[in-house]
């Protein structure tokens, strides 16, 4: 059995929904950029678990 080597991967998952788009930033180990953005997918799900403890800590605005 051949074993995989693992990279790290900064991972940005972006959803458009109708009042916005949301974006998901995170770092997973993975083989491959595949295998990264499903990691990334399941961490977000593990976390959306918590979304009431959520808290943002940066934004960015612009007049438009």
């Amino acid at each position: 059995m051949e074993s995989q080597i693992m990279a790290s991967f900064k991972v940005t998952l972006k959803a458009d929904l109708k009042r916005g788009s949301f974006y998901w930033v995170s770092t997973v180990e993975a083989s491959d950029a595949d295998e990264a953005v499903i990691a990334a997918e399941h961490l977000f799900m593990a976390e959306m678990e918590n979304s009431a403890d959520w808290n943002f800590s940066d934004s960015d605005i612009e007049e438009v």
